[in-house]
């Protein structure tokens, strides 16, 4: 019998390659969107809509945490030291509570991908997560599947985003600014 895996999902062309490697790896996948960090909402609409579209296609159960709480987003966001460790905390407590009601022992993120993440950050926080609970954090490092997401998203036709979701990031994007948790 397969073991049973929580798959945080910031977004489907991030969850493309992540799923083909745990799969490969013998896990039994369901996924978690749970992003309220994205902005603007119509973009947070976007990727959860690519998402609803591409993961029957690939036969991923996914639960969906489909609410918009943008301020209570921001205030959390500016009162953390660091808003990048605080936003994965955030997504990864949220993750590691759901797969603890779930009855699933062990979740992961497709945050692992991202080449423009800070794995160290990411990591901490799941480990964070995962003390509060009764789960554990698998950390594989998936960047070397980096540019396969992208080619498996672009052959699915599913929507990629610009940037990592954030009202932050969006403006560094545009103002070359390095983010304080960013490579």
């Amino acid at each position: 019998m397969k073991e049973k895996i929580l798959l945080h999902i910031c977004c489907a062309p991030c969850a493309t390659a992540v799923l083909e490697n745990l799969r490969s790896d013998g896990y039994d996948v369901t996924g978690y969107f749970y992003n309220p960090s994205i902005h603007p909402w119509k973009e947070f609409k976007r990727r959860l809509d690519a998402l609803k579209e591409w993961a029957p296609s690939v036969g991923l159960p996914v639960i969906y945490q489909d609410d918009y709480p943008l301020e209570n987003n921001i205030r959390m966001l500016l009162g953390g030291e660091n808003r990048c460790f605080t936003c994965f905390l955030d997504r990864m407590k949220k993750t590691s509570e759901l797969a603890s009601d779930q009855g699933i022992r062990l979740f992961t993120s497709t945050l692992s991908v991202s080449p423009y993440q800070n794995h160290e950050l990411l990591v901490q926080a799941a480990e964070e997560a995962s003390a509060q609970n009764e789960t554990e954090f698998i950390y594989n490092d998936h960047r070397s599947s980096y540019l396969r997401s992208i080619k498996l998203s672009r052959e699915a036709g599913v929507y990629r985003q610009p940037y990592c979701g954030c009202v932050f990031s969006e403006r560094d994007r545009y103002l070359k600014i390095k983010s304080p948790g960013s490579l």
